[in-house]
């Protein structure tokens, strides 16, 4: 069964099809000449069409790649993101190189310069930080930067050596989903290459960090994912698969910066 906007051709642009149970958005463009399947990061599917072909040869495209479009959505949907949410609230947990960390809400925080620090194994955050939701994440942000940055300054320089690549100037910041990225020398002949890592990164266990720094040191001297690269990082990193298969599993569960409530629950609204 087919159900679609106009019944012959795409002129909009965000048509629906429904092609043997398989529900697709159809994005046409006068610029395409093929047709394309994408599978979203939520495990909708997109069906990429040239503008003005039929109904019928967007089917048949559709039923010819069932199968690559059931596997692909089957994996998706095994690594949905399942970040959860998190309240500023006492007791609330965060994770820092794979140990557990509880919140601390406390007035001495905010004599103590109103950001986070990490004191006797516990977060502590200043109340007024606490019940303003963006400013606090914002706070736990710039403290997983700092704490990332000045723990990965540690690691590189090895890393580099033993992977006989120049050492890049480093960054850890919001990069959005991914963990990592790296950019390489813009001018000057003493120009470093840039390495950014993702703030969320560093919740994660420490073998886990190394790899995605391996991962982007190969990259100074490959660009691409192309079969020379992994065998690069296969030299310096043997285990590489496990460990990405790990953090494929694990980064789906990491807290991203989501925040729940405005705080204790006697000043939430």
């Amino acid at each position: 069964m087919t159900a679609l906007a106009d019944p012959s051709t795409y002129p909009a642009p965000d048509a629906l099809l429904t092609v043997d149970g398989l529900s697709l958005r159809v994005r046409a463009s006068a610029r395409r000449k093929r047709f394309a399947l994408t599978v979203e990061s939520d495990a909708t599917l997109t069906l990429h069409t040239p503008a003005g072909r039929s109904t019928v040869e967007a089917e048949q495209f559709v039923r010819a790649h069932r199968d690559w479009l059931l596997t692909k959505r089957r994996e998706r949907e095994r690594t949905r993101p399942l970040s959860p949410a998190k309240r500023l609230v006492d007791g609330e947990v965060f994770r820092y190189l794979g140990r557990t960390y509880r919140l601390a809400v406390s007035d001495e925080e905010r004599a103590g310069g109103g950001g986070v620090r990490l004191i006797a194994g516990r977060l502590v955050m200043g109340p007024d930080l606490a019940v303003k939701p963006q400013a606090g994440r914002a706070a736990l942000v710039d403290w997983y930067c700092r704490a990332g940055r000045k723990w990965t300054g540690q690691r590189l320089q090895p890393w580099a050596a033993r992977m006989g690549v120049t050492e890049p100037e480093l960054d850890v910041r919001d990069l959005g989903d991914r963990w990592g990225s790296y950019r390489p020398p813009q001018a000057g002949a003493d120009a470093k290459g840039l390495m950014s890592l993702g703030w969320p990164l560093f919740q994660l266990p420490m073998h886990l960090v190394d790899y995605v720094i391996a991962h982007e040191l190969a990259h100074v001297k490959v660009s691409g994912h192309r079969g020379d690269f992994w065998r690069l990082l296969r030299t310096a990193l043997p285990e590489y698969e496990e460990r990405r298969a790990d953090l494929d599993e694990l980064g789906r569960r990491l807290w991203m910066g989501d925040v729940r409530g405005a705080g204790p629950a006697a000043l939430s609204v």
